[in-house]
């Protein structure tokens, strides 16, 4: 008997190693079929998709240019006077309304400056002056413009909104601090959503990484993060693209350590949900649909000192449905995955290597 039940065993074990074997076999095939791949221009430096899918604006060293996605026809926004081995143009954002394109141009190391040009007239307006800029996002109505720039005597960043009234444009302050960079409106424009990277004060001490989230007046401030606490190294961080908000604008999805962490932006009684990628995410995209987000991870083999992450390439993209239940690789960059955009429900746009990428995904 005992060797009939020791058969069985045997048998029902074989059996489900080879159902394990097949089912990795079929997950293995399915990422490698689920994408097809289109190189839409070589030496870009950063690129914006346009609000309806339609055209990117990017820009190289020769100066800013958009092409049209059905036509791959190419259109000068602006070309620059001098040639520079450096990019000097970066942060380029259109409007929601396809009228106007910001953008960051440097004019020396030290001096950079914010600039709105108009589509129709081809108008440029200075809209700031700064040693450098991050985070340049327009408001839902087209009517604000926010950005954090760094001062360069005092080292102090700044959130600023501007609001652009016809060849007028009012700046006002909303916060100071030496750690913070990037920022999201919400869908309805009502609030502004930044990064305050984990840091120590002298007169509050070690301050965790969180997103602070505040009016477009610059009242009702309050901070956004996980009731955990985390060390204050580099590791727990969060990444210039390392967070994104939904598309409904409900929940801020942000990469810290070895989770990704979804919080509600609005007061909620519900605490934060983490799910868990393959490995620390570098940038992160939500779907149009929201019900799952985009992540690149590091795949560099090369060791780092204690408390750091791995950032360098070779880069690989996974999708994970907002529940943590799932996540599916997607594609493998040797020269990294960069600026990381989806806007269309298949459609996603990314630069590697300096060269602009379109990957759709098979229903």
């Amino acid at each position: 008997m005992n060797k009939v039940l020791k058969f069985l065993l045997l048998s029902t074990l074989r059996l489900l190693a080879m159902v394990i074997l097949l089912s990795l076999r079929v997950n293995i095939m399915e990422a490698q079929e689920i994408v097809t791949k289109q190189l839409i221009v070589a030496r870009v430096h950063n690129f914006a998709l346009s609000p309806d899918g339609e055209y990117i604006a990017f820009c190289n060293i020769e100066g800013v240019k958009k092409i049209s996605l059905r036509s791959k026809k190419q259109e000068w926004l602006l070309q620059t006077l001098y040639h520079l081995q450096k990019c000097p143009i970066h942060s380029i954002k259109w409007s929601p309304g396809m009228t106007h394109i910001a953008f960051v141009n440097e004019a020396s190391p030290q001096h950079n400056e914010l600039k709105v040009l108009e589509l129709m007239t081809k108008k440029l307006h200075i809209i700031d002056r700064a040693h450098s800029f991050h985070g340049v996002t327009w408001s839902p109505d087209r009517k604000q413009l926010a950005w954090i720039k760094r001062e360069g005597k005092t080292g102090q960043y700044r959130l600023v909104v501007g609001m652009i009234e016809k060849n007028k444009v009012y700046l006002k302050v909303l916060y100071e601090a030496k750690s913070i960079h990037s920022i999201h409106w919400t869908i309805d424009g009502q609030f502004l959503i930044f990064v305050r990277d984990a840091r120590w004060d002298p007169t509050e001490g070690n301050l965790p990484a969180a997103l602070g989230v505040i009016r477009p007046d610059g009242v009702n401030l309050r901070w956004l993060f996980p009731s955990e606490r985390f060390p204050m190294h580099e590791y727990f961080s969060i990444p210039h693209s390392g967070w994104a908000v939904s598309p409904d604008g409900t929940i801020v999805a942000l990469g810290l350590g070895d989770f990704i962490w979804l919080h509600p932006v609005r007061k909620s009684e519900k605490p934060p949900v983490k799910i868990r990628p393959v490995s620390r995410a570098l940038e992160i995209c939500w779907s149009p649909d929201g019900k799952g987000l985009l992540y690149v991870v590091s795949e560099a083999k090369a060791s780092v000192a204690p408390g750091s992450a791995k950032t360098c390439p070779p880069h690989s993209l996974y999708w994970i449905d907002k529940e943590g239940r799932e996540n599916r690789f997607i594609l493998r960059e040797e020269k990294g995955i960069y600026n990381l955009q989806w806007v269309k429900e298949r459609d996603i746009f990314y630069l590697s290597g300096g060269t602009l990428y379109k990957v759709t995904l098979r229903k």
